[in-house]
């Protein structure tokens, strides 16, 4: 099954000026803000500690627990989700395990609407990582871009 939406909370919100968000806004159209029911965690970067931090999303089964973020559709999925897959670091390129999974998820949008969505999930240990109870990734580093 394709899916052409895909949910995004961190890196390529728009807020975060990303050039990995505005690839997201060239090839997909807003369709609104929403949350996920996940935890949100701030990972150190394994591979440049203290140095670069970044957000990871895990499922969640506490109803209490969401994370909010943008939901888009995407005019052409196969063009776009390679890409991001080599930028979460989940593409064939990279070794396993994977750091981010892509995985199938319900969002929750401020209207009400429920749609399915793909969206990335960290998927490594998170015992050392700073959890975000808020879930809202531009409280803590809106300097993110």
């Amino acid at each position: 099954m394709t899916h052409d939406h895909i949910f995004v909370y961190g890196t390529l919100l728009t807020s975060a000026e990303h050039d990995m968000g505005r690839r997201l806004r060239d090839g997909a159209s807003l369709v609104g803000r929403g949350s996920i029911q996940a935890r949100l965690y701030i990972i150190d970067d394994p591979d440049m500690p203290g140095q670069n931090r970044y957000p990871g999303a895990l499922p969640s089964p506490l109803p209490a627990d969401h994370v909010h973020g943008e939901l888009y559709r995407m005019h052409d999925p196969a063009d776009l989700l390679p890409a991001f897959d080599a930028y979460e670091a989940c593409s064939p390129d990279w070794d396993e395990p994977h750091e981010f999974l892509r995985r199938t998820v319900e969002v929750s949008l401020e209207d009400g609407a429920l749609v399915t969505a793909l969206c990335y999930f960290y998927s490594w240990d998170v015992s050392t990582a700073t959890h975000v109870a808020s879930g809202r990734f531009t409280e803590i580093a809106p300097e993110v871009r």
